[in-house]
């Protein structure tokens, strides 16, 4: 069976699409959504909709709650807020519904699904370094926790014998006696520096963990963020490259 994790799409229907033709390419099965569907990008109901639609394990981020209630959570950027306004005018009561049915957290006895870290959901911590791995990995038997929020893709593995270690091949053979915590990076708007949408397929069958990324338009997506009213940071995080 192959698995695509998509995380973090905010908003960016442009990058979604690109990554749903190459799921199609790469024959994948089931799609996970780590959440952060929406905000930032000029596209929340198509995302959303896309989500609903074809995902079939889904949990939400720290921005499709704040969009929801901003009560529940505090985001304390002002452009994150003022595009949760405006995000929250583009949906109906039912996306609102469904936005508030998702978990924050879900648990197999193969996997886990969280968007931030599973040692404490919901406290949006910034799981990148070995030393926060090491920590983590303490907490759950699981085979795979699969997370997003840090835009970034990440791997890092637990050998039988309690090593902790980060592979950043792209590729990776897996074997029984290991755990992994696998950051699935973002479909929306990487981070890295890496304009390319990105997410992660594991093939339980090959026994691989491979992190995919996929050209898409990068200049349609930011223009259609400045054409809603949106803050011009959304649409020039988009850009960025490695100098």
């Amino acid at each position: 069976m192959r698995i695509a994790v998509i995380s973090d799409i905010h908003g960016n229907i442009h990058a979604l699409e690109a990554v749903e033709k190459d799921m199609k390419e790469m024959g994948v099965d089931r799609i996970f959504c780590l959440g952060d569907i929406i905000n930032f990008g000029a596209h929340p109901k198509e995302t959303l909709d896309w989500v609903k639609d074809n995902c079939h394990l889904v949990i939400k981020g720290e921005h499709d709650i704040f969009v929801v209630d901003p009560g529940e959570v505090v985001l304390s950027n002002p452009f994150a807020i003022k595009s949760a306004d405006w995000t929250y005018d583009q949906l109906s009561q039912e996306d609102f519904d469904y936005i508030n049915s998702l978990e924050n957290f879900y648990e197999e006895p193969e996997f886990i699904l969280t968007h931030d870290e599973p040692s404490i959901p919901g406290t949006y911590h910034f799981l990148t370094s070995l030393r926060d791995a090491r920590e983590t990995f303490t907490c759950f038997d699981n085979r795979f926790c699969f997370y997003g929020h840090a835009h970034l893709q990440i791997l890092f593995v637990k050998n039988s014998s309690g090593e902790v270690f980060s592979d950043g091949s792209g590729k990776y053979s897996y074997s029984d006696d290991q755990q992994f915590l696998i950051c699935a990076g973002s479909v929306g708007q990487p981070r890295d520096r890496d304009p390319r949408a990105g997410y992660v397929v594991v093939d339980t069958e090959d026994r691989t963990i491979e992190f995919r990324r996929v050209f898409y338009d990068v200049e349609k997506a930011a223009a259609d963020i400045l054409s809603a009213g949106l803050p011009e940071v959304f649409a020039q995080i988009l850009k960025m490259k490695k100098d």
